[in-house]
């Protein structure tokens, strides 16, 4: 069962940002955090990202950092997020850590096939196997808000690849976290 508002998120796994290792209750010690798992190569979790910085401000406002997980190394990872000038706190976590910790569910493959033909079988024909489709290229998307205690509180969990978060609804969460609910 993945995570839900009100549970503690697991503050005490780290993940790798461009200055070294750091654990998500050093990222909330200064205010809430919306973390996001997303994939480099994914259009929506890129879509996603560009929705996230365009609030950017309106969550600086409220004290609140971005914070997008990637599996990728942590050097292609700061290149691939300065290309695309995210403002966000760009991190890896290759080893899964703190994915599988917030239990962030994979999109199933008759699912993704079912939205996303045509990426499937390109993912297929490079020669992947389905075994392997299913474990680095379906990974699920997650946001969460993490206020400064260490609990959930927003969660939204994709059920398909174009599945993203209403901005809007962060943004309000954060605000009423932070106290800046009229910000």
């Amino acid at each position: 069962m993945s995570l839900v508002v009100g549970d503690q998120f697991p503050v005490d796994v780290s993940v790798t940002a461009a200055d070294g290792e750091v654990t998500v209750a050093q990222l909330i010690a200064t205010g809430p955090v919306v973390v996001a798992f997303h994939r480099l190569w994914c259009p929506f979790c890129q879509q996603a990202a560009r929705d996230l910085e365009r609030v950017s401000d309106q969550l600086a406002a409220a004290g609140a950092r971005v914070v997008i997980v990637y599996r990728e190394d942590v050097a292609t990872v700061v290149a691939s997020c300065a290309d695309r000038e995210l403002t966000a706190n760009c991190v890896s976590d290759p080893r899964r850590e703190l994915e599988r910790a917030t239990e962030v569910e994979r999109f199933s493959i008759r699912r993704y096939a079912l939205f996303s033909p045509m990426s499937l079988i390109r993912v297929l024909r490079s020669g992947s196997r389905a075994g392997k489709v299913t474990s680095d290229i379906l990974q699920g998307r997650g946001t969460f808000v993490v206020g400064r205690d260490g609990r959930v509180a927003y969660a939204h969990h994709a059920v398909t690849a174009a599945d993203i978060p209403p901005v809007g609804d962060i943004v309000a969460v954060v605000r009423s976290i932070a106290g800046t609910a009229g910000a």
